[in-house]
């Protein structure tokens, strides 16, 4: 998933639909995402570094 904060993509790695719908249906997105999907810095969730690109999306 491409997450755009201000005017940079940031890429989020196996993010499963749960997690996008309940984003989607955050009353306060920036919230959610601060507290369900972004790193800390070193490691997140969600984090490309750790959790690689499925697959059938790669090239």
């Amino acid at each position: 998933m491409l997450i755009q904060l201000k005017s940079t993509y940031y890429q989020y790695c196996q993010i499963d639909p749960v997690t996008v719908n309940a984003l989607h249906a955050a009353s306060s997105k920036r919230q959610f995402f601060a507290a369900r999907i972004r790193d800390n810095g070193t490691d997140g969730p969600f984090d490309c570094r750790t959790h690689p690109i499925p697959k059938k999306y790669r090239r």
